[in-house]
């Protein structure tokens, strides 16, 4: 008995799996959603996906992606965390390498390096520039970190090569995170930029640098600044007006002066300082958390008030020196 050929093409269509049959195009709006590390897992099962993971717009780095190990399991033996390193590099200018260049929706560096990597680091950053990525991330928060920002070495850190984003791929950027380097603007630079997020955590940056940045960010919807240093006065004096959330936490400020006139999310953390923040002001919601024990209650009931007396919604942290006297026996 013989099989018609439609019968024959149904019946080798069913012996073959629909992956392989998919149009490009759908292959690649898969391949976008997986994890780096998942998509080249992907490229195993099929001949046609053997390549697509080269057109991955999420590009995200890690010592568990990378290495397969947890920061905490890192060890403290230099030699070890230095061949870690090295191969961590390797595998990543091999990716970029390999990469088709298409546009990145993000390109996430997280890894304990520093500035004996700069040329690494500077080659990545322009390659995020390049690709016109949306989301740029850069996480290079040591591994063995004592918590105080005044006594780490700064010199070591990595800065920011801030000319590149003079570049037209700078143009596509909407949100940039930096953590653990250094941030320092050329005195020709003029901007502008499109960000919409801007996340400093832990960043050596000075008041004229990030004065002269957020001029220049007139479409900043988020700003968050955490344990940035040696940063005392926090001065803005262009408004930003499409600043919605602002979040200060445990820099050691003097003085803050803000002028956000459609704000509607503030949190603070730190000592208490006069804080400015515009009389247009109109949050709907303030989360202040006060550290130290001087005079912060009469803070609390005396500056507070004044500074955010349009907010909906006030939580207030503090701490109260409390002594117990003892009567002597």
């Amino acid at each position: 008995m013989m099989l018609s050929s439609d019968k024959f093409t149904a019946k080798r269509s069913k012996s073959e799996p629909v992956i392989h049959s998919l149009p490009e195009g759908i292959m690649h709006d898969i391949v976008s959603r997986l994890t780096l590390k998942d998509a080249v897992r992907a490229s195993l099962v099929s001949t046609n996906w053997r390549r697509l993971w080269t057109c991955h717009s999420n590009l995200c780095f890690d010592s568990p992606t990378i290495l397969n190990r947890e920061y905490g399991t890192i060890s403290r033996r230099g030699s070890r965390r230095g061949r870690r390193r090295r191969r961590f590099i390797r595998r990543i200018n091999a990716i970029l390498e390999s990469h088709s260049g298409t546009r990145l929706r993000r390109f996430d560096i997280t890894f304990a390096l520093d500035t004996r990597h700069t040329e690494h680091l500077d080659r990545w950053l322009k390659f995020a520039l390049d690709s016109r990525a949306s989301e740029i991330a850069i996480n290079l928060h040591p591994v063995f970190y004592k918590d105080s920002v005044r006594s780490y070495e700064w010199e070591d850190t990595y800065t920011l090569p801030f000319h590149m984003f003079s570049s037209q791929g700078a143009s596509y950027i909407e949100s940039l995170q930096l953590t653990f380097a250094s941030l320092k603007l050329p005195g020709d630079f003029d901007g502008p930029l499109n960000l919409r997020v801007l996340d400093l955590q832990t960043v050596h940056v000075s008041e004229g640098d990030l004065e002269l940045l957020l001029s220049k960010c007139s479409a900043l919807e988020c700003l968050r600044l955490g344990r940035c240093y040696p940063l005392l006065n926090l001065k803005v004096q262009n408004p930003l007006c499409r600043l919605r959330n602002l979040s200060v936490r445990g820099c050691q400020l003097q003085v803050m002066e803000f002028s956000a006139p459609n704000l509607a999310k503030f949190e603070y953390s730190g000592q208490a300082v006069p804080i400015t923040l515009g009389e247009s002001m109109k949050p709907t919601e303030a989360t202040v958390t006060l550290l130290g024990y001087d005079d912060t209650l009469e803070h609390v009931f005396t500056e507070l008030p004044k500074t955010l007396s349009r907010v909906e919604i006030l939580s207030v942290n503090t701490c109260i020196n409390t002594e117990v006297l003892c009567r002597p026996a």
